[in-house]
């Protein structure tokens, strides 16, 4: 399947975005990082309205995109819903820190409804993508996929940020270097076991054989091989996708252990992590066989 670039940017940037607001959120519980409370926020806002106009250019007709948010069995409909509410939290947020007398401080309960909020996210956009007819993608491993993107990228940005606005408190520079570490070792099991799925996804396949076709009655239909990210033109993309996860991974072990370079070493991590959440997603379009012809 050939690559959908804006649908590609769309997942990655919300797996980012909600893996941020995420990450700021637990810190609100926790009482931390009060001043890069907002600057965590700003982020993740632009991330996801990066992700959203970058969706748009997937659509020809964009203004028909209306017409299915009747339906709410429909994917497109469940992630609007999904980001609509994750926008409401992020404003109520917004509203609560400049409340704040010190700036920097929420509700607890408030905390706890954004970390549901932005994981519910990352589940309903990696639902959409559960599809019977392309088997490399029916898996809740796909899922868990994009949850440990959202677990890498969002740790290590708020580390970069806290390093950056808030350098003073240690407990918050512990904390963020620790939830990197965690969700970047999450993100390269998720990483391998996805991959490692969708590698055995054309098992299942039957290859039908040929086109019934008078000027090409030799031509092959379709080789159940390409399924796996370890075939062909998808081999790179499944190569970075491992080695971003796994850099991601051990920049983050580096700045767990010295905090005085946490800024450049989870500057570092995150883009590492980019890269691969993006190289992972690459490798899911190439090894998106559709069972037509197959059964």
């Amino acid at each position: 399947m050939e690559m959908q670039w804006p649908l590609i940017l769309f997942t990655a940037f919300v797996a980012w975005s909600a893996g941020l607001f995420g990450t700021q959120s637990v810190l609100a519980v926790m009482g931390k990082a009060k001043k890069a409370q907002m600057p965590m926020l700003i982020t993740s806002i632009v991330l996801l309205a990066v992700g959203g106009i970058a969706v748009f250019f997937h659509l020809e007709h964009w203004e028909r995109i209306f017409n299915g948010f009747g339906h709410l069995s429909s994917g497109i409909t469940q992630e609007l819903i999904a980001i609509v509410v994750l926008v409401i939290v992020m404003v109520v947020f917004f509203v609560m820190l400049r409340k704040s007398g010190d700036g920097g401080t929420v509700p607890s309960v408030l905390g706890v409804i954004g970390a549901i909020a932005a994981v519910a996210l990352v589940c309903v956009a990696g639902a959409s993508y559960l599809m019977p007819a392309r088997p490399a993608w029916d898996s809740v491993t796909q899922i868990f996929s994009l949850l440990g993107n959202a677990l890498v990228l969002g740790p290590l940005t708020a580390a970069f940020i806290v390093a950056a606005t808030d350098a003073e408190d240690e407990g918050a520079r512990s904390a963020v270097a620790k939830f990197a570490v965690v969700g970047a070792a999450v993100n390269v099991l998720a990483c391998a076991i996805f991959l490692a799925v969708m590698a055995g996804a054309g098992d299942s396949l039957t290859d039908v054989g040929y086109y019934f076709d008078p000027t090409h009655p030799t031509h092959g239909m379709q080789d159940a091989a390409v399924a796996s990210p370890f075939v062909g033109e998808s081999v790179a993309s499944a190569v970075v996708a491992i080695a971003g996860a796994v850099a991601a991974l051990a920049l983050a072990l580096v700045a767990l252990r010295k905090p005085t370079s946490l800024k450049v070493l989870a500057g570092a991590g995150a883009a590492c992590a980019v890269v691969g959440a993006i190289a992972l997603r690459m490798a899911f379009y190439a090894s998106g066989l559709s069972m037509f012809m197959f059964y």
